[in-house]
């Protein structure tokens, strides 16, 4: 009799224990059913993967480029050129200088002469022996800031008038002022100067013959 009511009560635990684990609904697939540590998950979800490549490392500049205008842009040397030309100062001709010197046995006498403008500009160079001769030229080539030229055969033991007259690409002229230049003492050779000290000592004798 005990034995029968022992198997009676397990059985109707049993049962009742079937009833409840058989009446919970399953979780779907997709829902969103909060983790708890009595329902880990069997595997989460990765992230989509897209081809997008963030770019904004460098900001916009990587895919942008600026224009400038040619005026703006200055390279080297050059930079003095534009400004030069474009420079609404005068034309002006400064640091005149003129040197003359003779080369070894040749009698005549070689003019060097230099000087610098503002702006690039061509230059002619008018000179004379002296005040009231008539005047000769020389003029340069090619365009310059700095300017020098060489007049040969010129007389030594001379003074020459020289004047510098300088042009600029737009035709713009300006004349410096009058300069003078000695050209030095004739070279005399030591026979020369034995020669008229002769004449000088003994020119009483000469004459009588």
């Amino acid at each position: 009799m005990i034995l029968l009511l022992l198997l009676l009560l397990a059985g109707g635990v049993f049962a009742f224990w079937r009833m409840r684990s058989g009446s919970a609904p399953a979780a779907p697939e997709n829902s969103n059913v909060p983790l708890s540590p009595s329902n880990p998950p069997s595997e989460q979800a990765a992230p989509p993967v897209t081809n997008e490549v963030q770019s904004d490392l460098f900001g916009s500049a990587n895919y942008e480029s600026e224009s400038f205008k040619v005026g703006e842009i200055a390279i080297g040397g050059e930079s003095e050129l534009l400004l030069s030309e474009d420079s609404p100062e005068p034309l002006e001709i400064t640091s005149i200088r003129g040197e003359a010197f003779t080369e070894k046995n040749k009698p005549e006498v070689k003019l060097v002469l230099t000087w610098k403008t503002n702006k690039l500009s061509r230059s002619e160079i008018q000179y004379a022996k002296g005040v009231g001769q008539a005047a000769e030229s020389l003029e340069e080539d090619d365009y310059s800031f700095n300017h020098s030229v060489l007049i040969p055969g010129l007389d030594p033991a001379s003074t020459y008038i020289y004047t510098i007259l300088s042009r600029d690409r737009f035709g713009n002229e300006i004349s410096s002022d009058s300069h003078a230049v000695y050209t030095g003492s004739k070279t005399v050779s030591l026979f020369d100067l034995i020669a008229d000290a002769v004449g000088e000592v003994f020119g009483w004798a000469i004459k009588k013959n």
